[in-house]
């Protein structure tokens, strides 16, 4: 930043110098020449700085920005997978509450997810909270291995008083 309001600072005071040397020059072929030597002067000051920028300097920028970049991608990535795992869990929990209302069950779902052999997040366990007979415990037990392939071992089932 100091850089830049140096180059702006000299570059603002070229074109003051050369805005009073050229007021201050006669008419004709001596203004022509303050004009061209004007022009050249501020030029130099607009480009000199880039000449003189160290590679090395330039290369280290590039690639800490690459770095910042490629830690904000991984952050991102991880973001993703966290609210795509969490889509999964609401909709399976959605999915449970609607099919166990189909078997005459009132309840509520919990689902935690865990990534499969792939990376892709599946239901692993499921909480059922509610009011059952044993008959429509198993029914909604056999649907949560069949349709989402969630063992009895990973099933708890919650009774909760009306």
């Amino acid at each position: 930043m100091t850089a830049l309001r140096q180059w702006l600072l000299g570059v603002a005071c070229t074109a003051l110098v050369l805005a009073a040397a050229e007021g201050l020059a006669p008419k004709g072929s001596v203004k022509k020449v303050c004009r061209l030597a004007g022009g050249l002067a501020l030029l130099l000051a607009a480009v000199g700085p880039l000449l003189r920028l160290d590679s090395g300097l330039i290369a280290r920028a590039a690639e800490e920005y690459r770095a910042a970049s490629q830690s904000c991608e991984a952050g991102l990535a991880e973001k993703s997978n966290l609210l795509y795992q969490t889509i999964i869990e609401d909709n399976t929990a959605a999915y449970i509450v609607d099919k166990a209302e189909e078997l005459g069950i009132l309840c509520q779902a919990e689902v935690t997810c865990s990534n499969d052999e792939n990376g892709v997040p599946c239901p692993w366990e499921v909480t059922a909270r509610g009011v059952w007979t044993e008959e429509r415990q198993a029914a909604l037990s056999r649907l949560l291995e069949d349709d989402l392939g969630v063992p009895p071992q990973r099933q708890r089932f919650e009774e909760e008083l009306p």
